[in-house]
């Protein structure tokens, strides 16, 4: 039986599970303050020239709760904290948390400066006059500005949600060797009548917890398995801030036509990150792993110890320091390292997974930043950004039945994490495999790649036209009755869509260099991401790449283009490969029923993917495919070829099929 308690901090006591027949709640409200000034001036320096200036302060303090009791942080540096020397089970660590006003601190003022330039060019001849176009025929602006970004209540609720002592789980389960209940959960309070039978009175609802909230607030040092998640700030937040700048020419043509070519760049600094900051390390134990293998290499026990003919295994100074350190029996120690999940993990050169069992199994290695908590989110400003593109534009206003509209993107935009820490969960959204978790803090720049979201290439086209047939049009202009109601009134509508691939990196399956996320494969071949179509292949649709079929070390196997990196090594760069492109049409048919001069009825049938053409996704989107080489599904970009719902856009997916929907309206 478990039940979670939720604690009254302000009264340092947990309440009752239930209060009456409802579920006890407890509220407390997120404080997150903006104070922002805006000024702004336009100079018309001459009839052709205006200058547009201003400025923007902005004050975001930092965020605190109320009532202010709940607001707890830790006193030291959650990761950088020293350990104790020897590190006990259940004995208190090292961190404590403390009252405290806001959850972090630091200078969140920000001074953004706006300018903007407007030059409309009036060349009386020559070649200038022909490129510029008389009076008022282009247009040249150029701007510069500094945004800012402020704290989302969903990180506040990320790290407020977790602080040690504000929930606590009691669990009781049967015993068949005690023949009854076993003790519950320390500091929780078992029911009297918790042996009883159903019939017999069981307990729908345990005693609150007789432990105070404020004992938690030094956790205990635990197993990694046994360990709490918790969710902190940085101590000293920096305020998110974006320069933002673009140069355009904007010109006039014949036939109602107006060209623009821009220039736009973004530079984002300070930006909100999270991760593991708890990743565990295995660089310590990389050299007993390699000794490990070298030893089932040769037939003998990772341990060293022989088996069948192999009698020159080495002792790695693991199995040693599991007993010494780790207080593991010699037993212990040995059958540790020659479980077949270690034998596994030697194979595919899993190291961190490896060291993360031992952190599961023993304190005195070491391998954890902090030994009181599991995953650590910590939420601090080590976003980086960049973002240059070119973008060219042709509008024609809608005129004579016609409107069009063309817009081409070639741009870049690079960055170390590509998302809203927060923005999917409170959590974090931190998991061992998605792109949005790095794959090593200890070295950020190995993050620093293409954005998830980046295309280099985007091409929209949109066209309204108005069909020159029926009634006072160009063609059938004097057609009447049945004749004009079929022919005339038609507009086609068309949104034509184009995008190069989002980039996307491949990953090993495995934990080659720590705890926390699997490491990306090793590139030892020439290659890239083709979609095409394997011969006796499972797997439904085409892949972007061919199988492996042998899973190696890097350098074991060259005739394969993924490969295992080394024990302790993160493998290749992060989105170095590029998935297919997109592309789309949709059209609409209207037509347009005139009964009477104030009646009249509107036909529409619209048609998304109006050609029913398949687009296939990155394996680390796809229905169905993976982005691991060690996966069935790997490479695979395919496929579920139905409508997205309504939740989804066809952009997300990649894979709807042809819509077709019908639509009728009376006008009057």
């Amino acid at each position: 039986m478990t039940q979670v308690f939720i604690a009254n901090l302000t009264q340092d006591t947990f309440l009752p599970f239930k209060t009456g027949n409802a579920v006890t709640l407890y509220a407390e409200k997120h404080n997150l303050d903006q104070y922002n000034f805006y000024f702004q001036d336009e100079w018309k320096v001459r009839p052709n020239v205006t200058l547009n200036y201003g400025v923007r302060l902005e004050d975001n303090p930092p965020a605190n709760t109320s009532p202010q009791a709940n607001v707890f942080v830790a006193n030291t540096p959650i990761a950088g904290t020293a350990l104790p020397a020897t590190p006990v089970k259940d004995a208190p660590g090292a961190l404590t948390f403390v009252p405290a006003k806001h959850w972090y601190e630091g200078s969140n003022f920000g001074i953004g400066p706006r300018f903007g330039l407007a030059y409309s060019p009036n060349f009386k001849s020559g070649f200038l006059h022909s490129l510029f176009g008389g009076s008022d025929k282009s247009v040249i602006r150029l701007g510069y500005g500094i945004a800012f970004d402020t704290i989302s209540s969903f990180q506040v609720t990320a790290a407020a949600g977790r602080i040690p002592g504000l929930v606590q789980s009691c669990t009781t389960s049967y015993s068949g060797t005690l023949g009854a209940f076993a003790p519950i959960t320390p500091g929780c309070v078992s029911s009297p009548n918790i042996n009883n039978t159903v019939a017999g009175g069981f307990p729908t609802v345990l005693p609150a917890p007789s432990a105070k909230p404020s004992t938690f607030f030094t956790p205990t040092q635990r197993l990694r398995a046994d360990s709490p998640p918790v969710a902190v700030f940085a101590p000293q937040m920096k305020l998110p801030t974006v320069h933002e700048w673009n140069f355009s020419w904007q010109r006039e043509l014949p036939g109602g036509f107006v060209m623009q070519a821009a220039y736009v760049g973004r530079r984002g600094e300070h930006l909100f990150m999270a991760y593991d900051i708890n990743q565990v390390n295995p660089t310590s134990i990389i050299p007993s792993f390699l000794i490990m293998q070298q030893n089932r290499a040769k037939g003998c026990q990772p341990s060293g110890a022989s088996a069948g003919t192999c009698t020159t295994g080495v002792a790695p100074p693991l199995l040693a320091l599991l007993q010494t350190a780790g207080g593991l029996s010699a037993t212990a120690a040995a059958s540790f390292l020659n479980s077949s999940t270690t034998t596994g993990e030697l194979d595919i050169n899993g190291a961190g997974s490896f060291a993360r069992r031992i952190e599961d199994n023993t304190l005195g290695l070491k391998l954890r930043p902090n030994q009181q908590f599991a995953l650590i989110t910590y939420l601090d400003n080590s976003g980086d950004s960049n973002y240059n593109a070119a973008q060219l534009t042709l509008r024609r206003r809608f005129s004579s039945g016609l409107g069009l509209s063309v817009a081409y993107t070639y741009g870049k935009s690079i960055d170390n994490q590509s998302v809203d820490p927060v923005g999917a969960s409170s959590g974090g959204g931190l998991s061992t495999t998605n792109s949005r978790t790095p794959t090593d803090i200890r070295n950020f720049r190995e993050e620093r790649a293409r954005s998830d979201f980046d295309r280099t290439q985007v091409l929209q086209a949109a066209s309204v036209w108005e069909l020159p047939l029926g009634k006072g049009r160009r063609f059938l202009r004097s057609s009447h009755g049945v004749v004009n109601q079929l022919l005339g009134g038609w507009t086609v509508n068309s949104i034509y869509t184009f995008m190069t691939g989002e980039p996307f990196a491949v990953r090993s399956g495995a934990f080659t260099s720590n705890g926390s996320h699997e490491s990306r494969a090793g590139v030892q071949l020439p290659v890239s991401a083709q979609l095409q179509y394997i011969t006796g292949s499972p797997l439904a649709g085409p892949v972007l790449f061919k199988p492996i079929t042998n899973v190696a070390t890097c350098g074991v196997d060259l005739t394969q283009a993924f490969c295992l990196p080394a024990p302790g090594q993160n493998g290749a760069g992060r989105n170095i490969f590029t998935a297919p492109h997109y592309w789309n049409l949709d059209l609409g048919f209207v037509k347009m029923f005139q009964l009477t001069e104030r009646f009249k009825v509107q036909f529409r049938m619209e048609m998304f993917n109006a050609l029913n053409h398949p687009n296939f996704d990155n394996p680390r989107d796809a229905s169905t495919g993976s982005p691991s080489i060690r996966s069935s599904v790997f490479a695979s970009a395919c496929c579920a070829t139905v409508a997205p719902p309504s939740t989804q856009t066809i952009v997300q997916t990649g894979e709807s099929a042809r819509v077709i929907q019908f639509a009728m309206k009376f006008q009057f």
